[in-house]
Formats: C-alpha cells, structure tokens, sequence
C-alpha cells in the first residue's frame, strides 16, 4: 500500500513538474551549465532515492552475515523521513549539503527463546554530506567543482520487547554513528547545444571511527528547464569497517529522481 502510494506521488510530481516547464510565465532559457559569476547563486533539491541496502560481516575469510533489503521492503514499513541537498555560491568558492532522514518500524520482530507477543523494532538512518566547493572548470559545455568535508552516517535502533518473562517496558537501543572526511569531485557535462547534460558526483575518505574507505557516485540524465532543473540519477554509498577483528561491508543504492530550483 505504502510502495504504490509513494509511487503515485512521484508520478505526479514529476507530471506536475513537466507541466509547470512548459506553461511556465518565464520565458528565460533553460540553462543546462550555470555559469560562476560574482554575486550569490542558490540551488535546492527535493528528491526521492529508492534505496535497496546490502552488507555482509565477515571475520578471516569467513562470511558471518550476509544480508539485503529492497526498496519494497523498506518501503512497507517505511514511517517518515526527507531528503533534500543544497547549495551555495559566490564567485568560484561554494557550500554543499545533502541530507536524508529515515525512520522505519518493524512490527513484526521476534525474540528468540521467548514466546513473542508483538516486539516492534525501529531505525533511524540518516546520511549528511556537507562540503566546501570550488569550481575548477566552467564553460558553457560543462561544470567541475573540487569538494572537501565530512560524511556522517547515523543508524539508530531501539526494539520494545513483548515477550513472556520479559519485564513490560523492556527496551533494546544500538546508536552508532560514524563521521569521515571526504574528498571528491561533482558537476554536469551537456549533451551537444540541447537542455540535457549528464549530472555526476564522486567522492572518497575514511580513515576515523574504524572506517576503512567510504565512496559515494551518482551519474545520470538531467533536463534544465526554465525554473530550474529535474534529474534521474543512480546513487550508491559505500562504507567498509573493521573492528576487533570483522570487516563489515555495507552498501545503499537505488535510483533517484529529483527537482532542482534555482534562486
């Protein structure tokens, strides 16, 4: 119910979207490169990234979990979240932000060796990128900005346990945050003189909190219009970690389709 519903809203917001280009009061041209001038230039993008996760642990060669989630299955139970990124620049120099916040429940979690009456188990994941920026190439064919900063990476989970023999109110909580520089590059390259351009994004860091590497990628297809622009991208964040002993590889990617307004 919740998968076909967010669905829909997607659909319509992209429909939405194509509509209000081509009925649009404006009638500047759409501008598939921005150009870097002196004054301020903003940017903000709503966007919806159907995310699969998949992680495996494992300890000298040998693999202890291997574990996937779907989209679908997130999306079942699926609770409230957001994502948004956004931008800043002045002149050569920028700031970038990209945000997102889950929460998911599982209502249907058991406990072993126990007879369970309805244990829920709930997560929070949130990924925050914040980034300085400098633009290295701008011509009217293609956009390259250098970035550094940081990636946090938050995951949260607290079970409430009904079970018999356990204490009414009996909580289970896991907090586990991780926080690493990162280094990379971002930008756009057009396709010929048309409003299409190719949007990419790639970055690498690690090396605190027991994280190994951790890398991020998106490329895709994008169409500048005159309110601003609409993107269909492919997204993947991964971390590889290593503590007393285990290596933890964990990975979300999916499709992503968002809006960008410029100001």
């Amino acid at each position: 119910m919740k998968t076909s519903l967010l669905l829909k809203i997607a659909t319509v917001l992209c429909l939405g979207l194509f509509n209000a280009a081509a009925f649009s009061a404006d009638v500047s041209a759409p501008v598939a490169i921005p150009q870097v001038s002196e004054g301020f230039r903003y940017s903000l993008t709503p966007y919806l990234w159907l995310v699969n996760v998949g992680g495996d642990v494992n300890y000298k060669d040998r693999t202890l979990v291997d574990q996937r989630v779907s989209t679908s299955q997130l999306l079942s139970s699926f609770q409230y979240g957001g994502m948004l990124e956004g931008e800043v620049h002045k002149g050569n120099w920028g700031f970038a932000a990209n945000l997102l916040y889950a929460s998911v429940q599982n209502g249907s979690s058991r406990i072993r060796d126990s007879v369970d009456l309805g244990s829920t188990t709930t997560a929070q994941l949130g990924i925050y990128n914040l980034a300085a920026t400098y633009t290295l190439f701008n011509s009217k064919q293609a956009y390259v900005d250098a970035m550094a900063g940081v990636r946090i990476l938050s995951m949260d989970a607290k079970i409430n346990v009904n079970a018999q023999g356990t204490p009414s109110g009996t909580t289970f909580t896991s907090n586990n945050t991780l926080t690493n520089p990162i280094v990379g590059v971002k930008g756009r390259y057009r396709l010929g003189e048309s409003d299409y351009f190719v949007p990419f994004y790639l970055d690498v860091g690690g090396g605190v909190d027991g994280t190994q590497v951790t890398t991020q990628g998106i490329l895709g297809v994008g169409k500048a219009f005159d309110w601003g622009d609409l993107m269909l991208v492919f997204n993947d964040v991964y971390y590889q970690t290593k503590n007393n002993g285990s290596t933890t590889n964990l990975n979300f990617y999916g499709a992503a389709i968002g809006a960008t307004f410029k100001f």
